[in-house]
């Protein structure tokens, strides 16, 4: 099943967008939080994943300043706090597996583990590993999680399904 025009050129101007938003030299670089740029936008500084949600078709980037959600006209909010997502997979509707680090002064674990949320982005809960490990990279199949473990440097597999 291949994806809709109208949904991939909208895939396409997001992910240019969130790429050079990235890249742009307008972003504040002395601040660790997503801000708008002059046309509205919200620039980050890095892009760690990219995920479709089945529920609403939507793309959700995950970066140092939280998670976007970018709708099909390419406007795009941010969902939830502004953590650090360095690990980050869609892997049903509405619900997002993730990893990183917490927003500063929040006072949570530096490194968060495995973590999930079932409302699109906009709360997490710890499913395992909480304060010790911080995934890069994160990828759901076959029930089965897969994470690269950047603090020790290892390969992790887990499942049954989350």
């Amino acid at each position: 099943m291949g994806i809709p025009s109208r949904a991939a050129t909208a895939i396409t101007a997001a992910v240019l967008a969130a790429v050079l938003a990235a890249c742009s030299p307008s972003y504040d670089t002395s601040s660790d939080t997503a801000s708008p740029d002059a046309s509205g936008s919200l620039a980050v500084s890095h892009v760690h994943g990219l995920g479709i949600d089945p529920a609403d078709g939507r793309l959700y980037v995950a970066t140092h300043e939280g998670v976007i959600a970018v709708a099909d006209n390419g406007t795009a909010e941010r969902v939830g706090d502004t953590a650090d997502y360095m690990g980050f997979t869609v892997i049903g509707p509405k619900t997002f597996l993730g990893s990183g680090h917490p927003a500063e002064g929040s006072g949570g674990h530096g490194n968060r583990g495995l973590i999930r949320s079932t409302d699109t982005g906009r709360t997490w809960k710890t499913l395992s590993l909480g304060g010790t490990t911080d995934f890069h990279s994160l990828e759901y199949a076959n029930d089965t999680v897969y994470g690269y473990d950047s603090t020790r440097g290892v390969l992790r597999a887990g499942g049954p399904r989350p």
